[in-house]
């Protein structure tokens, strides 16, 4: 006469009649990456401005390199939740899950939003929307592929081996970008674009 959530849990694993068991809503998860956004954004943009004063800002295109990195990052965090969690076969704690969106949320603040101002930056005023549209189209690529990705999950019988292969998906992107860096800055100094 256990909730739903305690058909997945093994009978010996089960809490004991009478006690109280601390349950984390899965919906309640929806919340982190905005909850972190929240939090970070301030800081994010406080160290900018801290560079700034010092004269050290680095280029937009750095900074999307730098938060593609950060991104890189978070697989470690989900390499230990899956050590930990004997790659599925216990529960994992949520901090990993929490821990895992704040390392993606920094990596977030200097993708996103700086990849939205550059493309308004450097784009012809005539197809500034066509260009913020290619933005959007690759996010909606990039999900799919995200997606595409997920379905090997089940295939990996050791599920750190499935964030590996993330965290070697995540770096050959970053690669790519550091070696553009020399050219995307020569392009953005040509047209006055920081």
């Amino acid at each position: 006469n256990y909730p739903v959530y305690f058909k997945n849990v093994p009978a010996d694993k089960l809490p004991e009649d009478n006690s109280n068991a601390t349950l984390w809503s899965t919906p309640l998860t929806q919340s982190i990456n905005p909850g972190w956004v929240i939090l970070l954004t301030p800081l994010v943009v406080a160290f900018f401005a801290y560079l700034r004063r010092k004269n050290a800002e680095p280029s937009t295109a750095t900074k999307i390199a730098f938060g593609l990195l950060i991104t890189a990052l978070f697989v470690f965090v989900m390499i230990g939740a899956a050590y930990v969690s004997n790659s599925g076969a216990e529960k994992a704690s949520v901090w990993w899950l929490i821990i895992s969106y704040g390392v993606i949320t920094i990596g977030e603040l200097l993708l996103s939003p700086m990849g939205l101002s550059l493309v308004s930056k450097l784009s012809p005023v005539r197809i500034t929307s066509l260009m913020m549209g290619g933005w959007f189209l690759s996010t909606s690529i990039g999900n799919k592929l995200s997606g595409v990705l997920a379905t090997m999950w089940d295939g990996y019988e050791h599920k750190a081996n499935f964030f590996w292969l993330n965290f070697v998906l995540l770096l050959v992107a970053t690669l790519i970008i550091f070696g553009m860096l020399r050219w995307l800055n020569r392009i953005m100094k040509e047209k006055g674009v920081k």
